[in-house]
């Protein structure tokens, strides 16, 4: 599968890359290095992102997150606007903890994302004239190089995506707040081998760490790293009562490398080895 590089679309000396291109042909499956926003200035076509397949036309705007799968096909004459960006480009103003649902709902999870039509955002009537003038703007500030270029989009940017935002909210059901973070418990819970790192997880949801840290133990009671050490302690205990595997390879399966810092850690929870615990509790 073919990856776009950062370099290729964001050019030295900006944060920010903005393209219009028009196409007739399919783009087939590939994955980027950046964050893209793409908005459809005219024509219909499929998109799909990670699983999710969407039919969009003008006044669609489809994000797509960094290392997400996205491919698409157009029917005929299509045209749209590509913007291509890093995280650390959206203001502290638009990433607060009010919007740390609509964040994860747009940005993080796959499952979450499909629940929502899959991260697409429609824009009719003055809104959708307001993204466009905006699109436009920006096109003209990196088109022409015109001084400040760079803050000027980057300024833009951030009025796009807090457009995003509220349309997102706009779309919640009365429940939807409480399964977007029951969605950031499951990914943990089904993901313990993944990379769970309070920095991996602040990015995906754009936060800096230090601000996704303190939203997260707001949330859930309790700092992001003892909530992920806990949850993979209960996986290694199901494992090593339901399954003859070894402790090594369930050591692997829940998130450790280091045997000794497994180990630890499982002591520390459970008050026994991962040994001991297994012979008191195998399910024969």
């Amino acid at each position: 599968m073919k990856i776009y590089k950062a370099e290729q679309y964001i050019a030295d000396g900006h944060t920010i890359g903005i393209f219009q291109r028009t196409q007739e042909n399919a783009e087939g499956l590939h994955a980027h290095e950046f964050i893209e926003v793409v908005y459809i200035l005219a024509g219909h076509a499929t998109e799909q992102v990670d699983d999710a397949v969407l039919a969009v036309e003008r006044g669609d705007m489809i994000f797509i997150p960094r290392g997400g799968h996205h491919a698409f096909s157009s029917k005929g004459h299509f045209s749209y606007v590509n913007i291509c960006f890093r995280p650390e480009v959206l203001s502290d103003a638009v990433l607060t903890p009010e919007n740390a649902p609509a964040l994860l709902l747009l940005s993080a999870f796959d499952e979450l994302r499909r629940e929502k039509s899959g991260g697409v955002i429609s824009f009719g009537g003055e809104e959708r004239r307001e993204v466009e003038f905006i699109l436009t703007a920006m096109l003209r500030e990196y088109g022409e190089a015109l001084p400040h270029a760079a803050r000027v989009m980057e300024s833009y940017l951030n009025i796009l995506f807090t457009k995003m935002l509220r349309q997102t909210e706009r779309a919640w059901e009365p429940a939807l707040s409480e399964n977007i973070w029951q969605g950031l418990r499951e990914y943990i819970e089904q993901n313990p081998d993944g990379e769970l790192s309070l920095s991996a997880l602040a990015e995906k949801s754009f936060y800096n760490p230090s601000y996704f840290s303190r939203v997260f133990k707001q949330r859930f009671g309790t700092s992001l790293s003892e909530y992920v050490r806990k949850t993979r302690i209960e996986r290694a205990m199901r494992l090593l009562s339901i399954t003859e595997e070894s402790v090594d390879a369930i050591m692997k399966q829940v998130g450790y490398t280091d045997r000794s810092a497994f180990y630890h850690a499982f002591s520390k929870e459970v008050g026994a080895t991962p040994t001991e615990y297994r012979a008191r509790h195998r399910v024969k």
